[in-house]
């Protein structure tokens, strides 16, 4: 272990399977909650699996320590953050990595588009301690250097590159659209930007709302709160003032109708039809492993305030769903008015049957914690793709490419057979075509002939003047 380099796919390959395989939960600490935790053990829990599996590392004994030495990098580089607590009324930030399962120490996930879907990026080199570790120095190359339009062209190109290797698709126009759809901004994040556009009463009664929301442990409640920051304020402000606390339906009732407005576009875009239709076919097929890769990729894809609207929604209808939850229908089950309510809000398209539209809203229901996360495949290859231009180099796309580049001489030499091949049938189906007259056959022969003469005489050889 102590002879084996931590190579930069190494820690790019590790901060995935950390990101993709911890439990990451809303969490209470100190009377406070806090979303996207995980607690200290159970991320040394999962590298330490992981490490010992890892090329090169096969079979090798790996102390817990040395594993908590791993992850205070990982802390101090950025990659995660540690949850404040407030001590006499002052923030209290953690600098060190705690083992713990206390839930007094759980580390929270930065909420940063980059630093969750791009490979962990940093000012500083993840250089371990050579007395806990005994490890060589080595530094990760960054892609701090590339600009961040560049690095979510490349997750999109990669991404795209990914579903295509997964599924069929007849025409392209579907996937490539996604790649400008514009990120519609939240009416939250319009405020933010924005201050002078909303009245600060407004302001305060989100605030209210967020505060009331952080205080809550009910799922149900903050699964719904956390969808408020979508709608518009109007319906917002009523909330604040009529008694949220005490009446859940209420704020149900108000999403109902936000999301139910008629002329509504679904937060699945419908020029990804084909998507879902291959996506419907895996899972009529039984390809279930398949079926969910190829939707986190389509959600992949989706503008980040699109994707972050769908995946707060899914989570709250699959709450409301749940048959022993509040009931919020009098006269018919949770699930059949959850799905009344909401489906054409997440996915409609009348190029799509109802029930492939049913199929794949139960697949995306059922699976709600893994559809967003990132494959690990996709993570690598955009990991190696970053690394290469930052060192700018030419990157390497034999693991996905649909085409293999070839210098001219062989284009040229491929071209002609391909041609001839192509020629050879014509000139084959002309002659034994008997449903055209002599006469006609005869002109076309001889229209061949002057157009190609080398096919010609090798088709007919020593008879070719006498077909003329």
């Amino acid at each position: 272990f102590s002879s084996v380099l931590f190579s930069c796919t190494m820690w790019s390959s590790l901060i995935s399977h950390l990101k993709s395989t911890v439990t990451v939960k809303r969490r209470r600490v100190l009377l406070k909650s806090h979303s996207d935790c995980f607690l200290g053990s159970e991320g040394v829990d999962v590298l330490a699996e992981y490490i010992v599996k890892a090329k090169g590392f096969e079979g090798a004994v790996v102390s817990r320590d040395k594993v908590v030495c791993v992850c205070q990098a990982l802390l101090e580089c950025g990659v995660f953050e540690a949850v404040g607590t407030k001590v006499l009324g002052k923030d209290k930030k953690q600098d060190a990595f705690h083992d713990s399962n206390s839930m007094s120490t759980p580390v929270l996930f930065t909420h940063t588009s980059s630093q969750l879907d791009a490979p962990a990026t940093s000012s500083q080199s993840l250089e371990l301690p050579m007395n806990s570790l005994s490890l060589s120095p080595c530094r990760v190359q960054t892609a701090t250097g590339l600009p961040q339009s560049l690095v979510d062209e490349v997750w999109q190109e990669q991404t795209l590159l990914s579903l295509l290797n997964l599924v069929e698709l007849p025409v392209l126009e579907g996937v490539l659209q996604c790649r400008q759809s514009p990120s519609s901004p939240s009416p939250a994040n319009l405020a933010h930007n924005n201050p002078d556009l909303i009245y600060s009463s407004n302001h305060l009664d989100r605030q209210i709302l967020k505060a009331f929301r952080d205080s809550q442990e009910d799922e149900w409640l903050c699964a719904a709160l956390d969808c408020l920051d979508f709608l518009p304020d109007q319906p917002v402000v009523e909330l604040s003032r009529d008694g949220l606390a005490q009446c859940k339906l209420l704020l149900y009732g108000t999403l109902v109708k936000h999301y139910s407005i008629t002329n509504r576009l679904p937060l699945l875009p419908q020029h990804m039809t084909d998507v879902y239709t291959a996506i419907t076919e895996l899972l009529v097929n039984v390809k279930l492993d398949k079926a969910l890769e190829a939707l986190q990729l389509c959600l992949k894809l989706l503008p980040h305030s699109c994707r972050d609207e769908l995946r707060r929604l899914l989570i709250f209808v699959s709450l409301a769903a749940d048959p022993h939850g509040i009931k919020v229908d009098k006269e018919i089950e949770n699930r059949l008015a959850v799905k009344r309510s909401f489906s054409r809000a997440i996915l409609h398209s009348k190029a799509l049957s109802k029930e492939k539209e049913d199929l794949i809203l139960v697949f995306m229901l059922s699976n709600v914690k893994e559809i967003f996360k990132i494959p690990g495949a996709l993570h690598k290859v955009v990991s190696d793709k970053l690394a290469c231009l930052v060192q700018e180099k030419q990157p390497d796309v034999t693991g996905s490419t649909f085409c293999q580049q070839v210098d001219r001489n062989t284009l040229q030499s491929s071209t002609k057979t391909t041609t001839n091949q192509a020629l050879w049938v014509l000139l084959n189906n002309i002659h034994l075509d008997t449903k055209i007259s002599a006469k006609e056959k005869k002109r076309l022969l001889r229209q061949f002939h002057l157009s190609h003469p080398e096919i010609f005489n090798q088709y007919f050889g020593d008879s070719a003047f006498s077909v003329l």
